[in-house]
């Protein structure tokens, strides 16, 4: 029994399906699968509900995008990430804006060195149990820390450099999402799409799916989980459990679990909110960082900018996004409150005031994992209740959390299931991804 059908459970439960389990039961609490890929509908065109792009990287996600047919429809596009300090916009990417960026020349080449360093390597993992001043100060310089890096930590975790895993960031910083291709799919939400078609591929795989209903106890009895309780009162038995959803939600479904990594995860939460408006945003860019913590959100997004068939003909598509803890006052304010911070950002950065069609705001009091610099996965399985599972982008650190690294999190804890229990008789799900090449046209390193 899967709990939780954000894409990690999609994963997982498909994972198992396809080795040959035929007894999969997935559910949750939303109207439709896919969590915080999922979308919403405004006059009669699919939205998402928050920033969401292809990486090029990202070999899971494409393996799944071909599975579903979807892969020969993406495009790539090269984007604009800007960099706010002050008054100012700065391209980094652009040599020309590098170079009037108030940096002094030596530390220049000396934050090129570690972007350059990043590129270079993909496994991070060494740099565990070490913080992100230590892995900036060490290849760039204390100057370019505090210039750059400590207001962009603030703004992601609440937390200065110190504090903050180097293993996440020097992952991060490797996959380039300000330099590297992103892609979409024209004329469509690919998520919908993405979620759409995962939601067919547990019905073909003889997936139960039952959606709209919330867990809110775990039960155990001498040692291991047995049945979980829903809102509507029933109980549905299981002889293996994955938890999909946020650790914080799981311990309060099962208190006895005393997993120690499991208790010592925290998370930021995610106001994000959606808006068209015939307005032209100059200048252009996908991606802004509101590095200066003047402002309210952390970070704008021009969707259309990536996708330019998002919304009807002529639309700019904004998301404006902040992270923040889910005990700060904003998180709880009106959406009119937090709209007209909104509203001030956009007229503070770009002179004038923002008309919006309409507005569609989501707030996610469990957004991600806070990366510490002490950051440890937790364990794949329970040591309380060992048939209870973990998945999700908590344990994927210090991978960059994504669409794919949610649905590959799914297929390892799968893995997990299958070693211990019985490996079924049908196709291994990781093993495919592993052996996948994109096409032509697609990408994949």
């Amino acid at each position: 029994m899967v709990l939780g059908g954000g894409l990690s459970g999609v994963g997982a439960a498909h994972a198992l399906a396809r080795a040959g389990y035929h007894d999969v039961t997935v559910i949750e609490s939303g109207a439709r699968l896919g969590g915080l890929a999922g979308s919403f509908v405004s006059d009669g065109r699919f939205y998402p509900l928050g920033y969401h792009h292809i990486l090029h990287r990202d070999r899971t996600l494409l393996y799944f995008l071909e599975r579903l047919g979807l892969a020969s429809r993406v495009r790539w596009r090269r984007v604009r990430m800007l960099f706010q300090r002050g008054a100012e916009l700065y391209d980094l990417a652009s040599p020309r804006d590098f170079l009037r960026f108030p940096l002094p020349p030596l530390d220049k080449l000396r934050f090129v060195r570690l972007m350059a360093l990043a590129a270079l390597r993909a496994d991070w993992r060494a740099w565990d149990d070490r913080d992100a001043a230590a892995l900036i100060d060490r290849f760039a310089s204390p100057r370019v820390r505090q210039e750059l890096f400590e207001p962009l930590t603030r703004l992601k975790f609440q937390l200065p450099c110190h504090d903050v895993s180097a293993a996440w960031l020097g992952a991060r910083l490797h996959h380039r999402e300000g330099a590297a291709p992103l892609g979409y799919i024209p004329h469509s939400n690919w998520t919908t799409e993405l979620c759409d078609g995962l939601t067919d591929l547990l019905g073909a795989g003889g997936v139960t799916v039952r959606t709209g209903r919330r867990v809110v106890r775990l039960h155990a009895d001498g040692g291991r989980a047995r049945e979980a309780e829903l809102d509507d009162g029933t109980r549905v038995r299981g002889d293996v459990f994955i938890s999909a959803l946020p650790l914080e939600v799981y311990r309060q479904l099962a208190p006895q679990d005393d997993t120690p990594e499991v208790r010592s995860i925290r998370y930021t939460a995610l106001l994000s909110a959606i808006c068209a408006t015939d307005q032209t945003v100059s200048p252009e860019f996908y991606w802004l960082n509101l590095s200066s913590l003047g402002q309210s959100a952390c970070a704008i997004f021009v969707l259309s900018n990536l996708n330019p068939t998002i919304g009807h003909p002529g639309e700019t598509c904004l998301n404006f996004v902040t992270h923040l803890g889910r005990d700060q006052a904003m998180f709880a304010e009106s959406d009119d409150q937090i709209m007209a911070r909104y509203h001030a950002d956009f007229r503070a950065l770009f002179g004038f005031d923002l008309r919006a069609k309409w507005t569609r705001l989501v707030r996610v009091p469990m957004y991600s994992p806070v990366f510490g610099s002490r950051y440890r996965n937790p364990p794949v399985q329970s040591t309380a209740l060992p048939n209870v599972y973990f998945t999700g982008n908590y344990r994927n650190h210090p991978c960059v959390a994504s669409t794919g690294t949610a649905l590959a999190s799914g297929l390892d804890t799968a893995g997990a299931v299958l070693a211990r229990h019985g490996a079924g008789t049908g196709a291994r799900v990781d093993d495919e991804v592993r052996r996948f090449r994109p096409r032509a046209g697609q990408r994949a390193s």
